[in-house]
């Protein structure tokens, strides 16, 4: 679950448990190179805009979830410590088109003062309530299995599927356990299109929600 404050937490907790032989994360080499760069200025941005912004920033669900997204993703750092730790490979999978049109757009755009008083006029919430609300949702699709919402870049998507299944596959064949850390729509058996998860359905993988980590720790 992308976004996710407990994710590193989570991440780390599974991965010791699963013991994988490489882990791989959905991020391309070009996203990462970018937030690497960026991303210390992006999080300097976003201070200096919420120090002048009302008290109520802080409760905006929105702005929360902005700044989930500026930050190195979790599963990243999850991925390189557990690696350093354990002495574990990790890899950046994905490709970058979408990166190379978005991320750009951040410094100039979503941090914007006008973009985050936009933002304040959206409703309030806790990002963790949210991304609790979040896993029931994915829960719910696995064991449904609808069909794909349509997406503007549903090609793209479905492209980028095929590309991480044959680079899984690949892997596997070199590495043996693998665990990737990606988004949960990748991994429905959608009726209408196989996506990531039917793709790679003769390797019998595994799903996980990474919130199971909870009911280990208990």
């Amino acid at each position: 679950m992308h976004g996710d404050p407990r994710g590193y937490d989570r991440a780390r907790q599974v991965l010791a448990r699963l013991k994988p032989h490489l882990v791989t994360v959905e991020i391309s080499p070009f996203s990462l190179r970018y937030r690497q760069r960026h991303g210390p200025r992006w999080r300097r941005q976003l201070a200096q805009a919420q120090a002048r912004l009302p008290a109520a920033a802080t409760r905006c669900l929105a702005i929360q979830r902005l700044a989930a997204q500026v930050a190195l993703p979790f599963e990243v750092q999850a991925a390189r410590d557990h690696g350093r730790q354990f002495g574990v490979p990790w890899r950046a999978l994905d490709l970058g088109a979408a990166a190379r049109r978005h991320l750009p757009r951040y410094g100039p755009e979503f941090l914007s003062p006008a973009n985050l008083q936009e933002l304040l006029t959206t409703p309030q919430g806790d990002l963790e309530e949210f991304v609790a609300g979040e896993f029931r949702r994915a829960r719910l699709a696995w064991a449904r299995a609808p069909r794909r919402p349509y997406a503007p870049d549903a090609a793209e998507t479905r492209k980028r599927e095929r590309v991480l299944a044959r680079r899984l596959r690949r892997l596997t064949s070199r590495y043996g356990r693998i665990v990737h850390l990606g988004g949960w729509e990748h991994l429905v058996g959608w009726q209408d299109a196989p996506g990531l998860w039917g793709t790679l359905a003769d390797l019998a993988p595994r799903r996980l929600l990474l919130d199971e980590a909870d009911q280990r720790s208990r």
